[in-house]
């Protein structure tokens, strides 16, 4: 449960976040969009490799936590694409 709430939601939130605001600064100086995405998306590869950590993690948990935490941990891998 750490790995979840400490990496994925803390950390992961924030590196998101820093990069969201990154790509907005690039958009505000006027650089061209698709470098602004590229920021965007650039910890993409840390958020696939700390949700299949929580992923296998949750292997470990019994009955329905199992499955609680492989759903919280794609529903925040699915915002990060989308916000």
């Amino acid at each position: 449960m750490v790995l979840l709430w400490r990496d994925m939601f803390v950390c992961g939130t924030v590196v998101n976040l820093v990069f969201l605001g990154l790509a907005l600064l690039t958009v505000y100086l006027g650089y061209p969009d698709w470098l602004a995405v590229l920021v965007f998306f650039l910890p993409m590869p840390f958020n696939i490799f700390i949700w299949s950590a929580v992923w296998r993690a949750a292997g470990k948990a019994l009955g329905v936590a199992a499955w609680v935490v492989r759903a919280l941990g794609t529903g925040w891998l699915a915002l990060t694409v989308v916000v």
